[in-house]
């Protein structure tokens, strides 16, 4: 009787830990899952700010050969498969008016962002 009272205590202990073991796994995966959301949106905005830090360089040193459209390397900020490309849709005096459009993934999560921007010069 004894020993058959210890193996039920054994097996309602395993079956709590299994359970623990469980929850603490999906708790681990969200995590994983909203800290590789929170990466990709700080990629994205690290993009977005290097797009328009280009164009501010570029206009304001009066770059004569200044391109339209431009593919920006991604190395050193985004994922292995991440894009920026910002088109300077026109130049003013005070003012120049861009698109950057910037896309990133990490696993199976990706962002895109196209949006436009007004970019001041400074005087």
């Amino acid at each position: 009787m004894r020993r058959g009272f210890v193996l039920l205590i054994v097996i309602m202990i395993l079956i709590f830990m299994s359970t623990v073991l469980f929850v603490l796994t999906e708790v681990s995966n969200k995590i994983t899952f909203q800290t590789n959301r929170v990466f990709l949106e700080t990629v994205e905005q690290n993009m977005i700010s290097s797009g328009i830090a280009w164009t501010e360089y570029n206009v304001e040193n009066g770059n004569k050969n200044i391109v339209r459209e431009i593919q920006l390397d991604t190395a050193g900020i985004g994922t292995r498969n991440s894009q920026l490309a910002v088109t300077i849709e026109k130049i003013a005096r005070k003012q120049t008016e861009i698109a950057v459009n910037t896309s990133c993934g990490f696993g199976s999560q990706s962002f895109k962002h196209n949006k436009k921007y007004i970019v001041p010069q400074r005087q």
